[in-house]
């Protein structure tokens, strides 16, 4: 019997992390899957080389006409190749407009969709989705938010499976880490309200911000010299280089808590929570840490288990709750049926090879 050919298309490079569920869904059900993508993503990615059963390079020249010829070409090699079903890893942006646009009709095309404001009013996104019929948001509460879409097909999917690796991280008997996915950048998180929480802290809190944080910055300045005002440089660890997918999951596995750091009324709360979520959601769910998470988003259905609540002005009672409360969290997010990676692979198997 012919395997069924899949590709799943990354251009952007910035949503690599939900790859890996994707290919091992489709490999479950054996189909024979294709990395489209830069060479960069392919190989920054452990498993990619073992689990995809090729990789086609995109390189971009880098002129109008160049990058329209090049998705012109990738749609050709997969009638070529007969590749008939494909997954834009991220469904948006001239790129993937092109793609769509210049390929057969033969190919049925599927979507992650990061932020669902490209439903609203997106002249992009209306072409792309002219041919591309099918999609996925990455949480049920985006999808509840989504206006009634004519002629699309959209479904939710948790992208929840990240590499394991064996390294070991030292971490003391009473020391409790609080991880801030990311690095320090001021659009994605409150700096300043993070500053609230971490001066009135518990001593055995240790705050981690899990990325690379670029010390040329001004906002990084601004933060490390808050951290030093409010003696606070040995509880907050940040990194100056790129965190590679080993010490990235070393840290989760030792993780006691997930911060997201979004905050209402502040720059991260335009998109996050409102019209994407927070990457530091998928992995809390992946790994069953508990989460830590302002009051505002209490509505949120997947914040009924492994979540304690806080306000600013109660931040420091609510982190000593948290704390106290962690074992039971954990137990709860372990049991959540959403939270099952195979339930979720299976799911989303399930629409893109259905008939």
């Amino acid at each position: 019997m012919t395997k069924v050919k899949v590709a799943i298309v990354e251009i952007g490079g910035s949503h690599d992390e939900c790859i890996l569920s994707q290919v091992l869904a489709l490999k479950e059900k054996g189909c024979y899957v294709v990395f489209c993508g830069t060479l960069e993503i392919y190989q920054r990615n452990a498993l990619f080389q073992d689990l995809f059963d090729e990789f086609h390079e995109i390189i971009f020249p880098k002129t109008m006409l160049g990058d329209f010829r090049t998705m012109r070409q990738l749609s050709k090699w997969f009638v070529k190749n007969d590749v008939f079903k494909v997954i834009a890893n991220t469904a948006q942006g001239g790129h993937i407009r092109n793609l769509v646009l210049t390929s057969s009709r033969k190919i049925e095309f599927y979507g992650i969709v990061h932020t669902i404001k490209m439903f609203s009013g997106s002249f992009t996104q209306w072409l792309i989705s002219r041919k591309m019929k099918h999609f996925f948001v990455l949480n049920d509460t985006l999808l509840d938010k989504i206006p009634v879409q004519k002629d699309r097909d959209i479904n939710s999917f948790y992208p929840l499976d990240y590499p394991s690796f064996n390294m070991q991280l030292d971490k003391g008997f009473d020391e409790r880490w609080m991880v801030i996915i990311g690095g320090v950048e001021n659009r994605r998180k409150d700096l300043a309200g993070f500053i609230d929480i971490a001066k009135n802290a518990p001593l055995n809190v240790k705050f981690i911000f899990l990325g690379k944080t670029d010390p040329s910055r001004e906002e990084t300045k601004a933060f490390l010299d808050k951290l030093n005002e409010n003696s606070l440089q040995n509880t907050v660890l940040t990194f100056d280089y790129f965190i590679d997918q080993e010490l990235f999951d070393a840290y989760l596995k030792k993780a006691d808590g997930i911060l997201p750091l979004v905050h209402p009324t502040t720059p991260s709360a335009t998109e996050y929570f409102n019209r994407q979520i927070s990457g530091a959601l998928n992995i809390a769910f992946s790994y069953h840490i508990p989460l830590f998470v302002h009051e505002e988003y209490k509505n949120w259905d997947d914040f009924r288990t492994g979540v304690h609540f806080y306000h600013m002005k109660n931040c420091q009672q609510q982190l000593i709750e948290f704390i106290r409360e962690l074992p039971r969290l954990k137990l709860e997010m372990e049991a959540n049926p959403k939270f099952d990676k195979q339930a979720q692979r299976t799911k989303f198997a399930q629409i893109v090879l259905a008939d």
